[in-house]
């Protein structure tokens, strides 16, 4: 199995006006903000393998992934043991999903920490990427996802192995 393509990108536009009294309004834009992330296919520390899945949590849910122990699987049924991360997209469908490092061995990567934590409502996400890895190792390998009143969500993380 071979990654043949991997990307992210991320883009804000706006225009806004400030109306002034007696004069033409003011404007700025329209303008923007874009990001576009292609991490390397070859080399001595490729992204070569996807994670993605859906998943519903009951009320009071939680599910830890653990990156580095063989537990997760792509979609064609191969078991992953990433030894680097390099995008994580995270969408909420329905309820509110809450993410952080995981309680025993957090992959803090961007977070700074093992207690810091993102909110997601539904009909939001949250896209982290870059174009050089984080490392996943025996003691930096797990995320939580959990749910207070339960919610779907999906998930995918391009890593490399």
């Amino acid at each position: 199995m071979a990654l043949n393509s991997a990307s992210t990108s991320m883009s804000l536009s706006w225009a806004q006006e400030l109306a002034t009294s007696g004069y033409n309004p003011v404007t700025q834009g329209p303008d923007s903000l874009s990001l576009s992330i292609s991490p390397a296919l070859t080399g001595s520390n490729p992204a070569n393998v996807l994670y993605t899945e859906t998943r519903t949590l009951s009320a009071s849910g939680s599910y830890t992934y653990d990156f580095n122990n063989g537990s997760l699987s792509t979609l064609l049924g191969q078991a992953l043991t990433m030894t680097r991360v390099f995008s994580i997209a995270i969408s909420c469908s329905s309820g509110t999903i809450v993410y952080q490092p995981g309680a025993t061995n957090g992959l803090e990567w961007f977070l700074g920490g093992t207690s810091p934590t993102i909110t997601i409502p539904a009909g939001a996400g949250f896209l982290f990427s870059t174009p050089t890895h984080q490392v996943v190792s025996g003691t930096d390998k797990t995320i939580t996802v959990s749910s207070a009143a339960g919610a779907t969500y999906k998930i995918a993380i391009i890593g490399g192995q």
